[in-house]
């Protein structure tokens, strides 16, 4: 029989991921081990030597079993990444993906990983800075309904900005369609907030979306910066997690994570690690997502995991700003402070429009209700 090894020297340095098994204890451990074996060598492992067996195979660290469910942390090699941020996504959950009732609830980067992963770009300080807002509640909200020509999408926005509005953004749904061809829509939207930015003396950013294949959204991306829109808007599982990194590192402007397509990895991300750490991972300053009580089904508790995610102390990555959207309205502005605290993006898209005909107006009305949230909430910080 052939024994296959290697003779590369690796370091001994390793990441680690976390997985929830909802199995019986001794499927658990029979999965603990199938994991370690499919996201390295996937090979079988008696015809290995003893040094892929040490260096290459990940390694259970910690294996906590319970009758109805087990986690277990897996530790794998730094050099099978690559430096590849496809590679690491492969790693942490590629073919075991396919396995029923398997599940990451976190993860753990190396040190070797800072210039592969350097995180948002901006973070909470950086947006705040960017945007001279100190200490408040970032308020956003969207241009639609699709089908909107560019002019309309424009003096909708100019009218955005006029009341005051922190980031625009696009609709997720918004391409390079006939009725608002990208660059028409981009251009002219920018105009019209920069013309209410000089008019108010406001600083709203316009964030169009750029969601493409790679080569396209890259040159996108560049437009944008180069006519001075202020961020992109970007769906990363729709164009490639790896997508939002590139933009991040070659054209440099905040990025508004778009949650669109990716409900299905939930299924083998809990929420925390997919749309909290996951995001600043990728570079993403702001994490757009369903929050509760909106027209979506996540609980109370997901979203507080996912807000935790943004936040919590992760490795060298600076913290990112939650953007619970999905339904809400100014009503529910309290109640998101409380939950989220200040530093949160507010997006209401459809809501703001219902509030009366004057968008001004209905935008001074956020405002409004935005401050004396904070100072109901935190008249005694």
């Amino acid at each position: 029989m052939i024994i296959y090894d290697t003779n590369y020297d690796f370091s001994g340095e390793r990441f680690k991921v976390t997985y929830q098994i909802f199995e019986r204890p001794e499927r658990a451990k029979e999965l603990a081990r199938l994991i370690c074996v499919e996201q390295t060598i996937e090979f079988p492992e008696e015809i290995v030597g003893d040094r892929i067996r040490r260096f290459v195979l990940g390694q259970v660290e910690d294996l906590q079993i319970t009758e109805e469910s087990s986690t277990v942390t897996i530790a794998y090699p730094v050099e099978i990444v690559g430096n590849d941020v496809t590679q690491f996504l492969n790693v942490i959950m590629g073919n075991c993906s396919l396995f029923p009732n398997v599940k990451i609830i976190d993860i753990q980067l190396a040190e070797s990983f800072r210039t592969l992963f350097t995180g948002p770009r901006f973070g909470v300080e950086g947006l705040r800075e960017f945007l001279k807002i100190e200490n408040r509640p970032l308020l956003a909200t969207a241009i639609k309904p699709m089908s909107l020509s560019a002019d309309q999408l424009a003096e909708m926005a100019y009218k955005l900005a006029l009341g005051g509005i922190d980031i625009i953004k696009d609709d997720h749904g918004l391409a390079d369609q006939p009725f608002s061809h990208f660059e028409e829509r981009v251009l002219k939207v920018t105009k019209a907030v920069q013309k209410a930015n000089r008019e108010t003396g406001f600083n709203t950013v316009y964030s169009p979306n750029i969601t493409s294949v790679g080569p396209i959204m890259l040159k996108k991306a560049k437009f944008v910066k180069e006519i001075g829109s202020g961020a992109v808007l970007i769906s990363p599982a729709l164009c490639g997690f790896g997508g939002m990194i590139q933009v991040k590192d070659e054209v440099g402007l905040p990025i508004l994570s778009h949650p669109a397509f990716i409900g299905g990895y939930l299924s083998v991300m809990d929420h925390r690690v997919l749309l909290g750490k996951l995001q600043r991972v990728l570079g993403a300053d702001i994490c757009i997502f369903p929050n509760y009580g909106g027209r979506f089904s996540f609980s109370k508790q997901e979203c507080l995991k996912i807000d935790q995610g943004l936040k919590e102390p992760f490795e060298w990555l600076p913290p990112a700003l939650p953007a619970p959207a999905g339904g809400m309205n100014i009503k529910k502005v309290t109640e998101m402070v409380a939950t989220y605290g200040k530093d949160v993006v507010l997006l209401i898209g459809g809501a703001l429009h219902k509030l009366g005909p004057d968008l001004a107006d209905s935008v001074r009305k956020f405002r409004d209700e935005t401050q004396r949230a904070c100072e109901l909430l935190f008249k005694n910080a």
